[in-house]
């Protein structure tokens, strides 16, 4: 989270940032305790906050996820920052990093652009004197140990209430539902979506619900083990039925999870991931037994894993690449939804388990992939270049004398005080006819006074061109365009720099006729771009 505070200090003041930062664990640590402390100290400091980034409920652990931090680091080197300040409550509030070595990066990226930080509720100066430098080494030794220590208590304790038999977790999975128990395990009552207990004695068991959710377990299981049907007709059955799983119609995936989970027969099997997503061996798994009311009996669970492990052929490298050739051969393309239906190949989780991914499998084969990149790195690179593009947008804007900053929602950038931009990407997609196309994106009410739509180049991922299209031009929808033969009415929004928009928010003197001298005014001249095609 960023905040931008409107109310900025008077000129006699230095200028500070706060840096916020509370997970779950003291009140001491609250938002408001923080920022009560920090203003004492800038008050005490002739200092003024002129902006807050703010990570709440977030883990000190990893950079990953604290947006506030994030936003901070980005301002900082930027060179845009309108502060050469950053107070922090304590050295914890910076991070409880594993690597004390990490946290000493953060804070000397923000001093290589030369922006202080101020650690206000410690003992010493950051003054990077022997004596500071070593106890704020100390502290950060001390905050990671900390969070080692916590984790494994956490952790220790979640595994003694497994061993009791009630549920850690999210929600519960498919076909159970999460019902709340005192502290005697009496019944209290079901939890919906999003609720979640509220007293600390109290606890949660799973229990089997709702009615149609159960059923088509039992059916399922049935059709498996009673019925030996395979998960293809299995999946064909259930959806042909409208019996989804959720909102999602089954694939064979979704059933091999289903017939291989222990909780169906009220067993609770914990700690099957380490490190968030890798697995672990059953063998080294907490499981429960009778933990909760199962939905179908141990002997016909135990039945359907047999079967489950007897149809689950041990594929070689080569052979899943000669599958996925003669299917691509057959179908004349290839995507996941064709993988999991055929009924003569492995399911992509199969592909992903040996190469890592299945466009890595898809470029064993020759296979061109509309999108090189997996989708969480692919956005994860778009973001920063989005971001970065948004950052150049605002220093271009300044240089020519205007006033531009980025807001909280992604890509928006508010120009002069009064016009909002909203800045947006197109990915281009290989096309079988054998060019490629870019997607243009408007909705039907514009969020922003001018939309920009860069293309990329599929290869590098660098920026090609523009697309810029203010609210009033009544363009509305989604659109394909080439590199040529494109519709007239797009290509008057067509540009291939920036430079004529920038320039359109330029300052310019106006001789005041009263006194003979010059005032600057900027954007006198936004209109312009649009008027004209060519500014």
């Amino acid at each position: 989270m960023y905040n931008s505070l409107s109310n900025a200090p008077s000129s006699t003041f230095s200028r500070a940032a706060q840096y916020l930062r509370m997970s779950t664990e003291h009140q001491q640590y609250s938002i408001a305790n923080q920022s009560a402390a920090i203003a004492l100290f800038a008050a005490a400091h002739n200092l003024g906050i002129v902006r807050s980034f703010v990570d709440e409920g977030k883990s000190g652990r990893s950079i990953k996820g604290r947006k506030g931090l994030q936003a901070l680091l980005q301002t900082v080197e930027s060179g845009l920052a309108d502060f050469d300040q950053v107070l922090v409550y304590d050295v914890s509030r910076w991070g409880r990093f594993q690597d004390s070595d990490e946290a000493a990066h953060y804070e000397y990226l923000c001093k290589r652009s030369g922006i202080v930080v101020r650690y206000c509720a410690e003992q010493f100066e950051n003054d990077n004197s022997p004596t500071s430098n070593l106890l704020k080494a100390l502290k950060r030794m001390m905050a990671g140990e900390y969070s080692r220590e916590l984790s494994v208590k956490v952790s220790a304790g979640q595994r003694r209430l497994v061993s009791m038999g009630f549920w850690q977790g999210g929600n519960g999975p498919f076909g159970m539902e999460r019902l709340l128990v005192n502290e005697k395990a009496e019944p209290k009552h079901l939890l919906r979506f999003g609720e979640w207990k509220s007293i600390e004695t109290d606890r949660i068991i799973l229990t089997p619900g709702p009615k149609e959710a159960v059923e088509t377990i039992k059916l399922a299981f049935d059709l498996y083990t009673k019925k030996r049907k395979s998960r293809h007709q299995i999946a064909e059955t259930l959806n042909r039925r409208y019996r989804f799983r959720g909102k999602k119609p089954w694939n064979i995936v979704m059933l091999r999870s289903l017939f291989t989970n222990p909780i169906y027969k009220g067993s609770y099997a914990y700690g099957k991931h380490y490190d968030g997503y890798k697995n672990l061996p059953p063998e080294k798994w907490l499981v429960r037994e009778r933990a909760f009311q199962g939905i179908i009996s141990e002997k016909q669970w135990a039945r359907a894993n047999l079967l489950v492990r007897a149809e689950t052929k041990r594929y070689t490298d080569a052979e899943l690449l000669d599958s996925l050739r003669s299917l691509w051969k057959r179908e004349g393309t290839l995507n996941s939804n064709i993988i999991n239906a055929a009924k003569d190949i492995a399911s992509c989780q199969a592909y992903r388990n040996h190469f890592g991914g299945i466009n890595e499998a898809y470029k064993l084969i020759g296979f061109p992939i509309p999108r090189e990149m997996c989708s969480v790195h692919a956005i994860t690179v778009l973001k920063k270049i989005r971001n970065r593009l948004c950052d150049e947008i605002c220093a271009q804007i300044l240089a020519v004398g205007g006033v531009a900053e980025r807001r909280n929602e992604p890509g928006l950038v508010f120009v002069n005080q009064n016009i909002t931009v909203k800045v947006s990407l197109s990915t281009g997609m290989y096309w079988h006819t054998r060019h490629t196309s870019w997607t243009l994106l408007l909705s039907k009410k514009p969020v922003a006074d001018i939309a920009i739509i860069a293309r990329l180049n599929r290869q590098d991922q660098s920026i090609l061109d523009y697309y810029i299209f203010p609210a009033f031009s009544q363009v509305r929808g989604g659109f394909h365009v080439r590199n040529d033969n494109n519709p007239a009415f797009l290509e008057i929004h067509h540009f291939p720099t920036l430079q004529p928009f920038i320039e359109a928010f330029r300052s310019h003197p106006i001789r005041e006729a009263a006194s003979g001298g010059e005032t600057a005014v900027s954007g006198t001249e936004n209109q312009s771009i649009y008027r004209t095609r060519d500014l």
